[in-house]
């Protein structure tokens, strides 16, 4: 990105270098293409979502009418329970299902990560995201936080968390100060992007970005050295442009 966090066409192959583990890595595959996007929207309706839930709603409205004819996005609930309200859609309108949502339970929020990240990896598109909107910590998951970023690295799934809570509010606990945290973490690990958003201010201006963004990406391509070993591995990677900025993945297993 330059420095209006406008996207910056016309970089090269040589542009770019690619590191894993410290070590550099020759690029074996470069493209640049304006390629399709299946992403899948996740919607918090704990009982800490009553007074956020429909402005949250209707950023997932947004999102669902930017997309184009050979998108695709999926709306999913997650409380007490996790449910898919709309499968895999390029349609512009979201499913009515979303404005019947209610606030209540408890935050089953790594078991959801699991199950949306399980649907993402077997989509055929290339590009693959999740958009999670979110006010609290997890309280009732059987899957564990590191789990969720071993299995967000396998498939490839960008994670772009939206937190709503407010980082001013008088009841914020250090638990929920440490949510705030993994997500952050969980966004930069994937080449994501941690969004706050206090209330769920903004958030159709937010989605936007994250359209322009799944559309218009560099993919880098390599060969490790070691083969495909099942052990993780760090990737750093770098652009050798003036005045640019840039976000990547950080690993991969």
């Amino acid at each position: 990105m330059d420095g209006q966090g406008k996207y910056v066409r016309g970089l090269r192959v040589e542009d770019f270098s690619l590191l894993q583990d410290g070590v550099p890595q020759r690029i074996e595959h470069f493209s640049a293409d304006d390629a399709p996007f299946c992403a899948a929207v996740m919607l918090d309706t704990s009982d800490s979502m009553r007074t956020k839930l429909r402005r949250a709603c209707a950023a997932a409205a947004h999102f669902q009418s930017l997309v184009r004819t050979n998108d695709a996005v999926a709306i999913y609930a997650f409380g007490s329970d996790i449910e898919r309200l709309q499968e895999f859609s390029s349609s512009p309108t979201v499913t009515p299902r979303v404005w019947r949502l209610r606030a209540r339970g408890k935050t089953r929020l790594y078991d959801g990560l699991r199950a949306v990240i399980e649907a993402l990896d077997a989509r055929p598109e290339q590009r693959r995201a999740i958009l999670l909107i979110s006010d609290g910590a997890d309280t009732a998951s059987e899957t564990r936080a590191p789990a969720v970023v071993r299995t967000a690295a396998q498939a490839d799934v960008l994670v772009y968390a939206v937190d709503l809570q407010n980082a001013n509010f008088p009841g914020r606990t250090p638990e929920q100060a440490r949510h705030a945290e993994w997500l952050a973490e969980l966004a930069a690990a994937t080449g994501g992007r941690y969004i706050r958003s206090p209330g769920g201010a903004h958030l159709e201006i937010r989605f936007q970005e994250v359209v322009e963004e799944l559309r218009a990406q560099y993919t880098l391509g390599f060969y490790p050295p070691q083969g495909y070993d099942g052990q993780p591995h760090t990737i750093r990677v770098t652009v050798r442009r003036p005045r640019v900025t840039w976000r990547a993945r950080t690993s991969y297993t």
